[in-house]
């Protein structure tokens, strides 16, 4: 008999699990809501929602007009800053174009004599005491050298 009853326990206890499952189910069905509460809920939800998307929007054309309102100033100050650079730019020209133009190739006489002694392989010191030029301008004229290709 004890036998017996081991081997019944378990059909037992499932037996009172599933009692004791459709019990507590019933219950809770019982006590959910139903009908109008459930539709009231999800109405409210819902509006919920729309007032918060609307809200949305709202910020969105706030941010955007604001976003316009910025670009719209630095592009006015860009805007002045490139008329500001061209109107230097025409007086650098004028004043650069007071001097002779080498347009046609012509070598000023200076940079010949630097190009010859260097040439003749001195440096750029001993270039600068021979032409009375300063060591940074016999270099930048030779620069210019390599990069016209003289």
């Amino acid at each position: 008999m004890h036998d017996g009853l081991q081997t019944l326990l378990p059909f037992i206890l499932i037996v009172v699990l599933l009692v004791w499952l459709v019990f507590v189910g019933r219950k809770r069905f019982q006590q959910a809501p139903r009908g109008n509460v459930v539709t009231d809920r999800v109405l409210d939800q819902r509006q919920k929602l729309q007032h918060a998307m609307e809200q949305l929007q709202v910020n969105l054309m706030e941010f955007g007009r604001d976003a316009e309102a910025r670009l719209d100033t630095k592009i006015r100050t860009l805007s002045q800053l490139i008329q500001d650079a061209d109107e230097r730019i025409k007086r650098m020209e004028q004043l650069t174009g007071a001097a002779p133009s080498r347009a046609d190739g012509e070598v000023p006489p200076l940079h010949k004599e630097i190009y010859r002694l260097a040439d003749e392989g001195l440096d750029k010191v001993e270039i600068a005491r021979r032409t009375s030029s300063t060591p940074g301008e016999v270099e930048l004229i030779l620069g210019l050298r390599r990069t016209r290709g003289v």
